[in-house]
């Protein structure tokens, strides 16, 4: 998976132009992007864009932004209804900037179990890929 320098999501989606009014002048740190990157292994075609060195890093399929990495504590993916329900009830908090299906996932806290971001990428890669009929 390498990070591409043409923009692969389509900004005419709504959904994709609200993500972008959050995170247009929003920075990544290494550790968070890095993160984003390892969580994204196991699911199949996924497009990285990031403007330049230390921008915004976000992944999508499909034309369609489902996860995203700024600033040092926000990993956040876009779920669907039920998933986001678990989220939100094991630590995740709502995103509500970016529309009403995603939630931020970091940060860690101490008193609680790490977050397996491979399992929410998962999640929400797939269900991006059913919504358009591929999975």
């Amino acid at each position: 998976m390498e990070t591409l320098n043409n923009c692969p999501f389509d900004p005419a989606i709504e959904s994709n132009r609200l993500v972008l009014n959050y995170i247009k002048n929003l920075h990544a740190h290494d550790c968070v992007s890095e993160t984003l990157i390892k969580s994204l292994k196991p699911c199949g075609d996924v497009q990285l864009f990031s403007p330049e060195t230390y921008r915004y890093l976000t992944a999508s399929t499909q034309g369609i932004i489902f996860g995203f990495a700024v600033d040092m504590d926000t990993i956040a993916f876009r779920l669907n209804k039920r998933m986001k329900e678990i989220a939100l009830q094991t630590g995740a908090k709502a995103l509500p900037q970016c529309g009403e299906d995603w939630v931020n996932l970091w940060p860690p806290r101490g008193d609680w179990p790490s977050v397996d971001y491979e399992f929410w990428a998962l999640k929400t890669y797939l269900n991006i890929r059913e919504s358009v009929g591929l999975a």
